[in-house]
């Protein structure tokens, strides 16, 4: 059995949790300040760049399998977002850290409080379908790889929010 641990939470939701379980609200002065605090910040079941960035993370899973599975010097923080059904027929995506893989799929622990599914609880061990992974990251020697969908909501950050965020996250997101 593989096993890897040191995973930060960070979520998005469809209404997509990002960094944690965060609230989009239309005044982006205060998407920081909802990261600090672990607030959701929304996003709609068709936005196209969301969307796309979920679609990128499925795309590339090999390669954070790979990293996984063959882990180099500097590598840490393996973490997969997961969508979880919630009552309204939408989805709440939740970071799961604590990775463990048999080889063929992988379990984890649940690393945010869920703020919309009833499906999983703060702490509660899962194993992952792949059909439900939203994005996937790890840390190379302190640079982000794979999250794709942090990256989307990094990018509707002002320049002195990114800024902000860029020494709040603890790593380096590469453009």
């Amino acid at each position: 059995m593989i096993q890897q641990s040191k995973n930060r939470s960070i979520s998005n939701s469809i209404i997509l949790i990002l960094i944690c379980s965060l609230f989009l609200s239309s005044c982006q002065n205060g998407i920081k300040e909802k990261i600090k605090n672990d607030d959701i910040i929304e996003f709609q079941k068709d936005d196209e760049i969301m969307n796309q960035a979920i679609a990128e993370a499925n795309k590339t899973f090999k390669n954070f399998d790979d990293a996984f599975k063959q882990p180099q010097e500097g590598y840490e923080s393996f973490a997969i977002k997961v969508k979880f059904d919630t009552e309204d027929g939408g989805g709440e995506h939740i970071w799961i850290g604590d990775l463990t893989s048999d080889g063929k799929s992988y379990s984890g622990t649940v690393n945010n409080e869920p703020q919309l599914t009833k499906a999983v609880k703060f702490g509660d061990r899962v194993t992952i379908d792949p059909k439900t992974i939203s994005d996937w990251m790890y840390l190379d020697k302190g640079v982000l790889r794979g999250g794709y969908t942090i990256r989307v909501m990094k990018n509707n950050l002002s320049d002195d929010e990114k800024k902000a965020f860029d020494q709040e996250v603890g790593f380096i997101i590469e453009d």
